[in-house]
């Protein structure tokens, strides 16, 4: 098979590759190895076929292969791919979204509006997949923010199938792990920094540096921040005095950064089960067709940015108002006069502002209930914040199993089940049974789900939180084919 090779400048250095990798097994004749874990699978690498190999630090290599060293591996990894796929992501509009909650749905409404301004596709990169030309995009990984490699891929797939405007969710990790170095920002979207990810960053100083480092490396773009998140503030500072960059901010509280070039105000709020009514400021009434006052934030930080590219306030308003429900956020489903919710929320803060928007929708005497879990082998001191939030907020609380992982679920349930015992829960006098259990447990999701749905009567609403989208358990390093949304299509089937 004839071989396709391209040419790279890397430093001082010009070489010829087939393709790029970073897992060793993978590589293929005249391919380009990016040594990530060190010396430690080069030499698999060069036995499956690659001629270059890039280091942080100098090894010894056989005398046909080339050798580069440089100071970054993974920033290098993000340039070379950049370079590999055509520089082609320097001809897009790409829109950024940074922020522990919300980042999924703004992408889906910045999306939304810039193709119904556009009339053309318009990419997407995010937690529920990558979607570019009207279709999704199967040949990368899952991951909120991809590896370079992959990342690039896609974007030169998109490219050459008329995509010119990308909007991409970007998560700590990949700024952490320089994923998206070299990629220039037409706009970025702060929506808040709340505590996730702590397995991996250890302290929550760490993960929010993480997210502040992004803005004040940006050099370009404007940036929408919302000055109602207690670190709004810190990304202004980031991004102040930079010529190139205009900053936007933000408020349902009528707070203000000052410095920031442009700012709106949002008032007269009203929200409903099925979508949200609210004024912003120099523009007027604005109906969302999405429930919850989080996606009134995550609306308004859209409509802002994509009337700065020179979309008009008119066409922004009816984008929102015909905006499709994002899958697994706030998805809601009738079954016999309960109201059941499907969101993905997994940190203590997102609980949190689902299950209080969630309660503001209940009818008089109505109660709500919450069905949910934590991940295994992720941040274990958010499980006891969970359970206090959950037990607070809902009438009813239903523990159960989400992606245990290589965890024993019983013992994930035991921790979340600290954060209830610990608070008062002297409101709490009955359960759904008419026991005087403060709240139940399910392994089995099914179960979980089953019983909350069978125990709840006509006008309450049943929360069940945490997978959202996720089509998939994992256990034991297996993924099981599971969707939250199959089991309420069963019950209603039922």
């Amino acid at each position: 098979m004839k071989q396709f090779l391209t040419k790279l400048e890397i430093g001082e250095q010009t070489v010829m590759v087939s393709g790029l990798y970073h897992n060793s097994k993978l590589v293929r004749p005249q391919g380009l190895f990016f040594a990530l874990s060190g010396a430690s699978y080069i030499a698999e690498a060069v036995d499956n076929g690659a001629t270059v190999v890039i280091t942080e630090v100098g090894v010894e290599v056989p005398q046909s292969v080339t050798h580069i060293v440089v100071d970054d591996v993974r920033e290098s990894m993000a340039l070379v791919s950049k370079q590999f796929y055509g520089n082609v992501v320097d001809q897009m509009r790409v829109t950024g979204i940074v922020g522990t909650n919300g980042k999924t749905t703004t992408a889906y409404l910045v999306r939304h509006i810039l193709e119904m301004a556009t009339g053309k596709n318009v990419g997407l990169i995010g937690t529920t997949g990558i979607y570019g030309a009207g279709q999704q995009w199967n040949g990368v990984t899952t991951l909120t923010t991809p590896d370079p490699i992959e990342l690039h891929q896609a974007l030169s797939a998109m490219y050459h199938n008329g995509v010119r405007d990308v909007v991409m969710e970007v998560s700590a990790h990949a700024i952490y792990y320089r994923k998206v170095a070299g990629i220039s920002y037409a706009g970025v979207i702060f929506t808040n920094i709340t505590q996730d990810h702590l397995d991996f960053f250890q302290t929550f100083e760490h993960y929010k540096n993480t997210k502040i480092l992004f803005f004040r490396e940006l050099k370009t773009g404007t940036v929408v921040i919302n000055a109602d998140d207690k670190y709004g503030l810190a990304v202004a500072d980031a991004v102040r005095n930079k010529p190139m960059v205009k900053a936007i901010s933000y408020s349902l509280r009528q707070d203000t950064i000052v410095g920031t070039a442009q700012w709106a105000f949002v008032d007269q709020v009203k929200l409903t089960v099925t979508g949200s009514d609210f004024n912003l400021s120099k523009v007027g009434a604005c109906h969302l067709a999405l429930p919850g006052l989080y996606n009134v934030y995550n609306a308004v930080a859209a409509a802002l940015l994509c009337n700065d590219y020179g979309v008009k306030w008119p066409l922004v308003q009816e984008a929102l108002s015909t905006v499709s429900a994002v899958p697994g956020r706030f998805n809601t489903y009738n079954i016999k006069g309960v109201t059941a919710i499907i969101d993905y929320a997994h940190t203590p803060d997102g609980l949190e502002k689902l299950l209080t928007n969630a309660k503001a929708l209940l009818p008089a005497k109505a109660h709500l209930t919450v069905v949910f879990g934590c991940g295994g082998d992720r941040d274990r001191s958010k499980r006891p914040l969970m359970g206090k939030i959950a037990a607070q907020i809902a009438d009813h609380v239903v523990l159960t199993s989400d992606n245990p992982r290589n965890e024993e679920p019983d013992a994930i349930i035991d921790e979340i089940e600290r954060g209830i015992v610990t608070m008062d829960v002297a409101h709490m006098t009955a359960n759904l049974d008419g026991t005087v259990n403060q709240h139940v447990r399910f392994v089995d999701r099914v179960q979980a789900i089953n019983y909350a749905i069978e125990h709840a009567a006509v006008g309450d609403i049943v929360v069940i939180a945490g997978k959202g989208h996720e089509n998939y358990i994992d256990i034991k390093g297996q993924k099981i084919p599971y969707m939250d949304r199959k089991v309420l299509d069963n019950i209603l089937r039922g």
